[in-house]
């Protein structure tokens, strides 16, 4: 059963309660490490937006990452105090985003027109639709399943396309963007799992270690930790095969790579391998 400790915004009205216990740090927080791993999900794509601007990719990408951010700033308010309607401030961007992110991996080929908005309308119509679809069926159904299963059809969705990209045009940095984000993606999905299967085990083993280890047993906010940089690379890896489809190369001595630690991509001299 899960802690019924009431704190700042009263008694849980969410259809979930995680494994972290409540109100255990903060009177004004439910779930801490599940509220400030979000960070991971906020700070990035933040970045993210600044770098696309900075760099003069195209406007489109600034969507991607803004809507990895309305995702973390809805998780960080779920878990903050486990309402209802901030449940759904979290959940329903992440199918909507992850709709952006696919329509993104869909178009990368294409080179863009001046002035059209939509460069595939129909498979923009279909997302859209699916999204408005599924945000009626859950707010008349509200099972966590639900969401679940519908958002992670879109993410293998996006694995798929990502895949296809790959096998067209072979870039490597693109596989190495590929394989470190479905990797970290993936054993963040794991850790999620483990988190939900075990938790009166992860709850037993906090009450026989110091507090101060506790963090590390939150498996939920690592899954958000890893969710979130693991997207953030998949908008890269987007950003990255659209100029090399769409663009090729700036210029015949320029290419496009990774910097700042992986939270960057700069144009850099073809010599120049770091």
């Amino acid at each position: 059963m899960p802690p019924t400790t009431d704190g700042f915004w009263g008694k849980p009205t969410s259809t979930i309660d995680w494994c972290e216990e409540n109100y255990i740090y903060s009177y004004y927080i439910a779930e801490m490490t599940n509220t400030i791993s979000n960070l991971m999900m906020i700070i990035p794509p933040l970045w993210g937006m600044f770098e696309v601007i900075k760099q003069g990719f195209e406007r489109r990408f600034v969507y991607c990452h803004f809507l990895v951010l309305i995702v973390g700033l809805g998780s960080w308010a779920f878990h903050m105090t486990l309402l209802y309607e901030m449940q759904l401030f979290d959940e329903l961007p992440m199918v909507w985003g992850t709709c952006v992110l696919v329509y993104c991996l869909s178009e990368v080929q294409k080179i863009p027109v001046k002035g059209q908005v939509f460069s595939n309308l129909p498979l923009f119509i279909f997302l859209a639709s699916f999204a408005i679809l599924f945000t009626g069926l859950y707010l008349l159904w509200p099972q966590p399943v639900f969401q679940h299963v519908s958002y992670g059809v879109l993410v293998l969705t996006s694995y798929v396309l990502e895949i296809r990209l790959l096998r067209i045009k072979g870039c490597q940095i693109c596989k190495k963007l590929f394989i470190l984000s479905t990797t970290i993606y993936l054993f963040g999905f794991l850790l999620w799992n483990i988190d939900n299967l075990f938790c009166s085990n992860l709850r037993s083993l906090r009450m026989k270690i110091p507090s101060v280890f506790d963090p590390f047993t939150q498996l939920h906010g690592w899954w958000h930790c890893m969710a979130g940089y693991g997207t953030y690379l998949q908008v890269l890896f987007t950003i990255h095969a659209s100029y090399d489809f769409r663009h090729e190369k700036r210029q015949k001595n320029l290419e496009l790579l990774p910097c700042h630690y992986g939270f960057g991509l700069r144009w850099f001299q073809k010599t120049n391998h770091f």
